[in-house]
């Protein structure tokens, strides 16, 4: 465990007190055989979701559990579980499966503090009462080649032609697709296939339905800011898929007359997780691997026919 989770957890549970050494699953003497350990797992993860595409500031690898490589050779592990977001239904999934490593797209903790409250520090709990250890795949999952907007594009039916590279945290990183669509698709035939194909029944957009879509860029997860926007459309785009929309988006969409389509951004989410958890199961199939699914945590009710 890292230094700064190690505060968290003391001031959570003090009167635990548990050693570093203890924590997260079992230690066992050195030399002996274990089925498969923690520093294989964190090695698997580290090939797939390189550290060379993780943005400065961002969260990234083990935010909870044995930190040190060290002592991860010692740590035993039997099952692991992959989810996009730690929620209380998540853990208590992973704990009826037996394991002892969460692979989740998302930190369920604000950065930059250590003074854990509400949610957060109840989900950290139980996290701790079950052993469990926390690594996250964040911006590197979604940029590297054959990540998280690849599976997208690939789940979607789209050949990838080019990288859609947008600043961030004070540099350039390659973290959206650009697609090639079939010739002759207008932006309602478009949508009516996006909603067929991921199986969502409601997808909001900006732009005339009858307009062509030509060149597409999908960014998945909340993967739009303004500038983003607007570099796609200084680029020649002329319609963004991704998983976030607010009012502004969608003005700033409008004046530059390019197509916007938001859908739910897990659904955005879910194929690239899923695509994970399949390729662990083939590095490692001495290990249990399950993909926790998420449901929208919100729903839609249509007023009017």
């Amino acid at each position: 465990m890292d230094y700064k989770a190690f505060q968290i957890y003391r001031a959570v549970t003090p009167q635990k007190n548990k050693s570093l050494d203890s924590y997260r699953g079992y230690c066992y003497p050195a030399g002996c055989v274990l089925m498969t350990s923690l520093r294989e797992v964190i090695s698997n993860l580290r090939k797939l979701a390189p550290k060379m595409y993780v943005p400065k500031g961002d969260v990234d690898g083990v935010i909870l559990g044995v930190g040190d490589e060290s002592k991860q050779h010692r740590v035993r592990v039997s099952a692991v579980d992959v989810c996009v977001d730690i929620t209380l239904p998540v853990i208590i999934k992973a704990n009826e499966h037996k394991a002892s490593v969460l692979v989740a797209h998302r930190s369920p903790f604000p950065q930059f503090t250590s003074n854990l409250t509400g949610l957060p520090q109840l989900l950290l709990q139980h996290l701790l009462k079950r052993n469990i250890t926390v690594y996250i795949v964040h911006h590197n999952w979604a940029m590297v080649d054959g990540g998280m907007n690849d599976v997208l594009a690939h789940t979607l039916g789209f050949k990838v032609n080019d990288v859609f590279k947008v600043p961030l945290h004070g540099d350039v990183h390659p973290l959206g697709r650009g697609c090639e669509v079939p010739k002759e698709t207008n932006l309602k035939m478009f949508i009516q296939y996006i909603s067929k194909r991921l199986k969502v029944p409601k997808i909001d957009y900006v732009g005339n339905p009858d307009d062509e879509v030509e060149r597409l860029v999908m960014v998945s997860g909340k993967g739009i800011t303004p500038e983003w926007l607007h570099h796609a459309w200084e680029q020649g785009y002329d319609t963004y898929l991704t998983g976030h929309l607010t009012h502004e988006l969608a003005i700033q969409a409008s004046q530059l007359k390019i197509k916007l389509v938001a859908l739910p951004q897990t659904t955005t989410e879910i194929p690239g997780m899923s695509r994970l958890t399949q390729v662990l199961r083939v590095e490692l199939p001495k290990v249990t691997f399950n993909f926790i699914e998420p449901t929208l945590p919100y729903s839609t009710l249509l007023t009017q026919p």
